[in-house]
C-alpha cells in the first residue's frame, strides 16, 4: 500500500528584531465619560481697553513700590525707633504731667535745688532746670516758670523756649525778702502740662546778730584756753582766731537751733585780742570780739643746791635742783631752764637749756675741781611756755 505523502508545509521566514506592525483602531468613550470630564468653558474675555487699563495699573503700582519701598521701610523702622526712645524717656523721667498735644502723657519739667538750702542774699536769681529729652528740639514747646502766691494762687514770671538740650536757665527773677515758692511747667500746642515740685528760696539780705556772753569784757584767766559763749542766727557758722596764739588758734562750729554757740580758743600770757565772725547760710557776715588777758598769778623758781658747802682742795659733786610753780602754786610743766655756778676760781659754769617735767622739776649735776676758798651762788632762770620769765639764786661756800 502505498504511503500517504505529507503535505507540503510552507516554511517560516526567518525572525527579525522589528516587531510585526498592525493597524489599531481606537474605539471612541462613552458619552456620559466625555461628559464627566470635559473642559470647562472659558469665561467672557475682557475688553481691549479694560485690558490695557490694568497693564498700565500693574506697570504704575511697580515703579511706586520701586521709587518709595524703600522710603517707606525706613520711615516705619526711624517710627519703631522713635516710639522707643519715647518709652524709655518716660520710663526715666521724674513726675508724669497732663496730656499732651499728640494725646500721650508728659513729665514736668523740674528746677534745680539750690546748693545753699534755698538761702541767698542775691535779691535776684536766676533759675536753672532741665526738661523731659521727648521735647528737646522740637518747637512749639516752653518752660514757663510761676512763682507761688500766699493765698494759693500763682503769678507768671518767666518763660523760656526749650532748645536743643534738656537743660534750661531763665533770666534773673526778682525775689522777696523771706521764702520764694516756684513751680515749672511745660507748655505745648495744646496747653500746658501740670506743676513741677515745688522749689523754695530763701531770700536774707540782713546780717546775722552776733553777741558774746562770756567771758567778759577784759577778763583775766589763768589757763591756756578759754571759752567763749554766745548767741547767733541759727544755721550760721561762728570762727573764733585768736592772732596772739601760735598759728592763730582758728575754731569754728554751727549756731544751734536755739541760737547758741560755745568755742574754745588757746590763749597766751598778756593781752588777747579775740574776734569772732558769723556768717549766716545766705552769706551775711558780721564780726565781733573781745579782750581777755591771761595772768599766772605770782610764777616762782625754787632752787636748792647739793652740797652748798664744801672743801675747795675737793673733787666735788653738785646737784642743782628747781622747781617751778605758776598760779596757785601748781606745777609749771615746759618751762626751759638754764643753771649758772658762780664759785671763786673757777669761770662762771652755764649749764644747757633744760626743761621742767610734769612736776615742775629740772635737775643738772656738775663735778667742782680747783676752786678757792670763799662764798659764791648758784643761779637758774625760768622761762614759762608763754615766754614769762622768773630766776631764782642760793648761796654757795668753798671752805
Amino acid at each position: 500500500m502505498r504511503e500517504r505523502r505529507a503535505a507540503q508545509v510552507r516554511p517560516r521566514p526567518p525572525a527579525s528584531d522589528r516587531l510585526p506592525t498592525h493597524a489599531v483602531r481606537a474605539s471612541a468613550p462613552p458619552t456620559d465619560i466625555l461628559r464627566k470630564y470635559s473642559r470647562s468653558q472659558p469665561g467672557p474675555r475682557a475688553s481691549g481697553p479694560t485690558a490695557m487699563v490694568i497693564v498700565v495699573f500693574c506697570i504704575v503700582a511697580g515703579l511706586v513700590t520701586i521709587t518709595i519701598g524703600p522710603r517707606l521701610i525706613g520711615d516705619f523702622a526711624s517710627g519703631v525707633a522713635g516710639a522707643f526712645g519715647n518709652s524709655i524717656n518716660r520710663l526715666t523721667s521724674q513726675n508724669p504731667a497732663t496730656a499732651a498735644p499728640s494725646g500721650a502723657q508728659l513729665d514736668t519739667p523740674v528746677i534745680n535745688e539750690p546748693g545753699t538750702g534755698g538761702y541767698t542774699a542775691q535779691a535776684s536769681i536766676p533759675l536753672q532746670g532741665s526738661v523731659p529729652a521727648s521735647v528737646v528740639g522740637k518747637s512749639g514747646y516752653e518752660v514757663n516758670i510761676y512763682a507761688v502766691l500766699n493765698g494759693g494762687g500763682s503769678r507768671r514770671v518767666a518763660s523760656v523756649s526749650v532748645g536743643g538740650t534738656t537743660q534750661f536757665i531763665t533770666s534773673p527773677i526778682t525775689l522777696t525778702e523771706g521764702r520764694n515758692n516756684f513751680v515749672a511747667r511745660l507748655q505745648g500746642p495744646n496747653g500746658e502740662g501740670v506743676p513741677s515740685p515745688v522749689v523754695t528760696l530763701i531770700l536774707d539780705t540782713i546780717a546775722p546778730k552776733l553777741t558774746i556772753s562770756s567771758p567778759s569784757k577784759d577778763a583775766k584767766v589763768s589757763a591756756s584756753t578759754v571759752d567763749i559763749l554766745g548767741s547767733s542766727e541759727a544755721g550760721a557758722t561762728v570762727a573764733v582766731r585768736n592772732e596772739q596764739a601760735p598759728g592763730g588758734s582758728l575754731n569754728e562750729t554751727t549756731v544751734g537751733a536755739d541760737g547758741h554757740y560755745s568755742l574754745t580758743v588757746t590763749v597766751v600770757a598778756g593781752s588777747n585780742t579775740i574776734d569772732l565772725t558769723a556768717t549766716d547760710q545766705a552769706g551775711n557776715v558780721s564780726t565781733t570780739g573781745v579782750t581777755v588777758t591771761r595772768s599766772y598769778g605770782q610764777l616762782a623758781a625754787h632752787l636748792s643746791v647739793s652740797p652748798s658747802k664744801f672743801p675747795s682742795t675737793s673733787h666735788t659733786t653738785l646737784k642743782l635742783t628747781t622747781l617751778a610753780t605758776s598760779y596757785g602754786g601748781s606745777p609749771l610743766a615746759g618751762a626751759s631752764v638754764t643753771f649758772t655756778i658762780l664759785i671763786y676760781g673757777l669761770a662762771p659754769i652755764v649749764s644747757p637749756v633744760l626743761t621742767t617735767d610734769s612736776k615742775g622739776v629740772a635737775t643738772w649735776q656738775y663735778v667742782i675741781t680747783g676752786a678757792t676758798a670763799g662764798s659764791g651762788r648758784a643761779n637758774v632762770l625760768v622761762t614759762s611756755p608763754q615766754g614769762d620769765v622768773i630766776t631764782a639764786t642760793y648761796g654757795i661756800t668753798t671752805t
